[in-house]
């Protein structure tokens, strides 16, 4: 069955009873991982529990095709259901899937498998979509209004409370990320301690630091208005610190995306202030200026073109073979390129 996207959220807390299997995928890495744990937990208390919870790889059925279905129909030695979660599954792992969801009944432990991206016509995706007994996932890079969402209501949980400016500012640097943001939140709330609850854009701020998110943020500016010796030097910095050129990607994505939101706007007849501060989260006080001009020097045709190389680029960082730092390089010398063309028109 294919779950649509406004039900995903009810269903990895309470599951249809008769998915039996369910692929969990997308681009979204931390997504994917947060998703798959909270499945976990709708049968097992503990999820890192190894007589209740196993682990298989993709490559692992490739020998064994059958050992999905033995281990979905074994017993545990402590009674109950288990749960058997079948890690980077590939096409390769149809097959073997399709044999274990042909031979689940009611009583069964829960399959879950877990994968990269998958395109419409992968037949992994297309059998869970297909089957009565199984459901896809899919977990895609969340948008600017979710993942303040998501900073928001994990701060709430915690006891904290987040100014509106704080919450913009983590938000535009943990590049859509839930596994990022939910460690900037953690790391902010040491910083902050027990006692003072109350969070501002200093606090904010100071816990940041000189960190992989603000230098994001101002790679995403400096690659928009077209000052590749600058984003080159920020660039070569999150490299050391170990950032993931998919993460860098997708920041730089996050900034177009929402560059091309606003230019719409415009073009629909809003006036630059109301489309920013219709954004979520809004434009951070700090960058307006640069995005006003950003928005001004960037066609909406130029932004797409912006997007699709960016796309494109994370696509080739995950194949087999691939440079990823010098995909993104790449990536950030053309649309640094783009930019100062569009600041030239502007001049």
């Amino acid at each position: 069955m294919k779950i649509a996207p406004r039900d995903i959220e009810g269903f990895v807390q309470k599951p249809h009873p008769a998915a039996r299997a369910i692929l969990v995928y997308g681009p979204d890495e931390g997504l994917v991982r947060e998703r798959l744990d909270l499945l976990t937990k709708t049968v097992v208390a503990d999820i890192r529990d190894p007589f209740n919870v196993v682990e298989l790889s993709g490559g692992a059925l490739e020998d064994s095709p059958a050992r999905l279905l033995d281990e979905a129909q074994s017993i545990s030695m402590l009674g109950g259901r288990r749960v058997v979660r079948l890690r980077d599954a590939s096409e390769k792992a149809a097959a073997a899937v399709k044999n274990a969801l042909d031979g689940l009944k009611d009583g069964d432990n829960l399959i879950l498998v877990e994968a990269d991206n998958l395109p419409p016509r992968n037949k992994l995706r297309e059998l869970f979509e297909a089957s009565p007994n199984a459901a896809a996932l899919p977990c895609y890079v969340d948008d600017a209004r979710s993942i303040t969402r998501v900073i928001s209501d994990t701060f709430r949980a915690a006891g904290y409370a987040c100014s509106a400016d704080a919450l913009a500012h983590i938000a535009a640097g943990v590049s859509g990320d839930r596994a990022v943001a939910r460690a900037e939140v953690e790391k902010l709330i040491t910083y902050m301690g027990p006692h003072n609850k109350r969070i501002t854009l200093d606090d904010a701020v100071a816990s940041t630091g000189n960190s992989a998110i603000m230098s994001l943020e101002d790679l995403a500016q400096h690659v928009g208005a077209g000052n590749f010796s600058e984003a080159d030097k920020i660039l070569t910095h999150v490299f050391s610190e170990g950032v993931e050129p998919v993460r860098i990607l997708r920041a730089l994505q996050g900034h177009f995306t929402r560059l091309h939101v606003t230019k719409a706007r415009l073009e629909q007849g809003m006036d630059a202030e109301t489309a920013m501060k219709a954004l979520r989260p809004p434009v951070f006080w700090k960058v307006k200026s640069a995005f006003v001009l950003q928005l001004n020097g960037w066609s909406l045709l130029q932004i797409e073109q912006a997007l699709s190389a960016l796309v494109s680029a994370e696509a080739q960082c995950k194949q087999t073979g691939a440079a990823p730092q010098t995909l993104c390089g790449r990536a950030v010398l053309s649309l640094s390129n783009l930019g100062a063309r569009a600041a030239r028109r502007r001049a």
